[in-house]
């Protein structure tokens, strides 16, 4: 009220001031003229003019700075003010710099936003962050999959709610206690005991975000595991059954319970037999050693599928006749770029695998198709089957399926067919349709993309 008083009688004496300039004007002092009077009058009232527009156009200004203000507060950032020309042209100017490098800033914002979201929702890892209360306040597209939540309904829960694991909730619990190191553990997770490694890490200035949880799915690295275990005791057993009939044989012999002559023979020929036998294993671990490695030298040429397969079966001729089997190619020549020999080993795995498991009187049938820039090379036999259990690990290192234990190989066949593809830049698959036995395709590349042998120098 005080001021506004003020103001009142500031604009009084401001009027009486003029009214008193102009009273002065009209009584004029002697040596003064009419002109001088009126050119003293238009002085005061220019002045009087020019200070109504200048307060005005400041008023106007500071009126557009705070509704432009107001606009930038409900996000637009594009909010600008027009550059005023009176007194308040700094302060225009001053706003508009200001709104560009908060529009510039909010803009990196988001970008790092944008970016960080983006990592993680690429990682296969179910990620949560949540609040000092346990309150979700993140999580991650791997993390709605695995809970089978729509995106954003997670959000502004608790976790218990979302997870329903009291072990994943309590060491979320201590994370948040603790506040200094992250804590770690190994649980089985859900109906189907599903093994995860989950680490929550507490997060130091991350505003709302008190902790980030991270779950890793252990599966594959058990059954990774699983297939060291299953390697190592295959190779002991493939190693111990013929070092054990040759210890029999040999004693035998030398206990004297044989004559010389034809029973000491036939003894000496199965020792030779099972010592072939440990000359095999050990020869297709060595090269399946080698090819793994990346230490098998290819030297590609054009080789073609059809003459290679006629090849191999020539090279099975005696044991297809023994086992009453035909083996047909099926269509024309078909070419690849490719290491001959690798890939007649190929061939002839897939052969001797299909002879393996194709009763007497069935037919193993190979052909090749034109896939654009692959090849596909199929291998068919007309027995059994693989029972869908087996499929995913038909190409594992002494892996046997039940329909092939009493099977005479020793399981390293089809690995070294699926490595010597892919070191071709290659596939291997298998199926089996019901009633239609075992189909193996191997699909290479037209042209040769693995790693070439060096060229050999001359002197």
């Amino acid at each position: 009220m005080t001021g506004r008083l003020a103001l009142r009688g500031a604009a009084v004496g401001a009027a009486g001031g003029i009214a008193g300039l102009i009273a002065g004007a009209l009584a004029i002092p002697t040596g003064r003229t009419w002109l001088e009077v009126a050119l003293a009058l238009a002085a005061v009232a220019l002045a009087t003019l020019g200070g109504y527009f200048g307060l005005r156009e400041s008023s106007r200004a500071v009126e557009d700075v705070s509704l432009a203000a107001r606009r930038l507060a409900s996000g637009d950032m594009g909010e600008r003010v027009a550059i005023s020309l009176g007194p308040a042209a700094g302060l225009t100017q001053s706003f508009n710099a200001m709104a560009r490098q908060l529009q510039t800033l909010l803009a990196t914002v988001a970008a790092e936003e944008a970016r960080l979201r983006a990592v993680f929702d690429a990682s296969a890892d179910p990620m949560f962050a949540t609040t000092a209360d346990t309150t979700v306040c993140f999580m991650n597209a791997a993390a709605e999959r695995m809970f089978g939540l729509a995106p954003g309904t997670g959000l502004n829960r608790p976790f218990i709610e979302i997870a329903r694991d009291f072990e994943l909730d309590g060491l979320l619990r201590r994370a948040i206690a603790d506040g200094q190191e992250g804590v770690t553990s190994v649980i089985t997770f859900g109906a189907k005991r599903t093994p995860l490694r989950a680490a929550a890490l507490p997060i130091h200035d991350g505003g709302a975000w008190s902790v980030l949880l991270t779950l890793t799915d252990l599966t594959e690295v058990q059954r990774a595991d699983q297939v060291r275990r299953d390697f190592l005791s295959n190779v002991s057993h493939e190693l111990r059954t013929p070092l054990a009939a040759i210890r029999a044989l040999v004693e035998t012999i030398e206990s004297g319970a044989v004559e010389p002559g034809e029973e000491t023979d036939a003894f000496l020929a199965r020792i030779r037999q099972q010592v072939d036998r440990l000359t095999l294993l050990v020869n297709e671990l060595l090269d399946l050693s080698r090819i793994e490695s990346g230490a098998l030298e290819l030297t590609p040429e054009p080789v073609d599928l059809a003459q290679l397969f006629a090849e191999a079966v020539s090279l099975m001729a005696h044991r297809l006749e023994a086992e009453g089997v035909a083996a047909v190619f099926e269509g024309g020549p078909m070419a690849v770029e490719g290491d001959r020999a690798a890939l007649l080993r190929v061939v002839s795995n897939l052969v001797d695998n299909a002879i393996k498991f194709s009763p007497r009187g069935s037919t193993i049938h190979a052909s090749a198709r034109d896939e654009g820039d692959l090849v596909a090379f199929e291998v068919r036999d007309e027995g059994p089957g693989i029972a869908e259990s087996d499929l995913p690990r038909v190409f594992e290192r002494f892996y046997k399926g039940d329909a092939s234990r009493a099977g005479t190989g020793v399981g390293l066949g089809l690995a070294i067919v699926k490595h010597l593809v892919r070191a071709h830049g290659g596939t291997a698959t298998a199926s089996s349709p019901p009633g239609a036995g075992a189909i193996f395709t191997v699909r290479l590349p037209r042209r040769f993309v693995g790693q070439r042998a060096p060229l050999s120098r001359t002197a």
